[in-house]
């Protein structure tokens, strides 16, 4: 369904808890803003009911915003896109080389489709997409290596088989490159963003070009441990700033045709103004990880057990970053100050 007539169905439930708990069986076909989540989430009352729609949301994170989203007015001719895209590949070039030392706090939504396995029989029962677990962590960002607080895993209380890496600079090197790919960058369409227009641009780059790689356990090959890592092709979407060139939204879906392990993993960063040392740079917002994988439960007959492929289910990390601040030392020297 739309957006419109999502906002339809929410704003006539009325607090009624059995037209809220429907929303778990919808599906949009339009991407639903940051906003007007807000917006609709003011509208909703029980914690459930919230929660997907939150799951809602992520789950359009991919999709085209709706029609009055998009401005109409006419593409920019070659030219003008050329520009744009020049500049954001300058944007590029100069903001990884310039980002500081930082931390920030990242607070997760954890969702998961775990199917849940009968130890005792050889059938598996699907479970629905809910929230699995909230979590809060301190990422670092030094020197282009991305860093997540180890004792937020430790606090953590579910085994995570979705990781997310690369959404501060990593990420930014990948579209760098894709821009710099001779006939990858096509034009898409214009976007009406907080701050003005975003030209959209789409982008393909094969998999001999790959820097955005898809690994994981297990395989159910030997003991079930065995690891898979594949760099493949991939494609999606750049958001930017015709003014500046900054990027302030990109896509990334991997094409996983015929791969057993995974059939689908996407990810989506926002960006925005982020004041850290006095200075304002672009950095991530929010982010959407989306991983649709293979189960490997162990089936068991007798004394025995060996491991096999189960049903596909998937698992969401939506992040939110914020409270950034400069990672640096002080220090001061004090005037007259002698060892005794």
């Amino acid at each position: 369904m739309t957006v419109a007539q999502l906002e339809q169905i929410i704003r006539a439930a009325h607090g009624n808890g059995d037209a809220e708990r429907q929303l778990s069986t919808l599906k949009l076909t339009e991407r639903l803003s940051d906003a007007k989540l807000a917006d609709l989430t003011a509208e909703l009352h029980g914690s459930k009911a919230r929660e997907a729609l939150e799951e809602i949301a992520d789950e359009s994170a991919f999709l085209a915003p709706p029609l009055p989203e998009i401005p109409a007015d006419p593409p920019s001719d070659p030219a003008a896109q050329q520009r744009i895209l020049a500049a954001a590949a300058d944007y590029l070039s100069k903001t990884i080389a310039k980002l500081p030392n930082f931390f920030a706090t990242r607070r997760a939504i954890h969702f998961g489709e775990t199917a849940e396995y009968h130890a005792l029989s050889t059938t598996i029962d699907p479970v629905p997409l809910h929230v699995e677990e909230r979590s809060k962590a301190t990422v670092l960002y030094r020197h282009g290596t991305e860093i997540v607080d180890a004792a937020s895993h430790l606090n953590s209380t579910q085994d995570r088989s979705l990781s997310t890496y690369g959404t501060f600079g990593p990420l930014l090197s990948a579209m760098q490159a894709a821009i710099a790919l001779p006939g990858s960058v096509t034009w898409s369409r214009w976007e009406q963003g907080a701050n003005g227009r975003r030209a959209v641009f789409r982008y393909v780059v094969p998999e001999n070009k790959s820097m955005i790689d898809v690994n994981g356990c297990c395989l159910p090959d030997g003991e079930g441990e065995t690891h898979f890592k594949i760099l493949p092709a991939y494609h999606g979407e750049i958001a930017i700033d015709p003014a500046s060139g900054a990027i302030l939204r990109l896509q990334v879906q991997a094409d996983l045709q015929g791969f057993a392990p995974v059939s689908r993993s996407d990810m989506m960063v926002a960006y925005g103004p982020v004041e850290i040392g006095g200075k304002t740079y672009i950095l991530p917002l929010r982010s959407i990880n989306i991983l649709r994988g293979r189960a490997e439960p162990s089936l068991k007959e007798w004394n025995m057990g060996f491991p096999t492929w189960g049903p596909y289910e998937t698992r969401v990390n939506d992040f939110t970053f914020d409270q950034y601040h400069m990672f640096r030392g002080e220090s001061r020297i004090l005037p007259g100050f002698s060892m005794p």
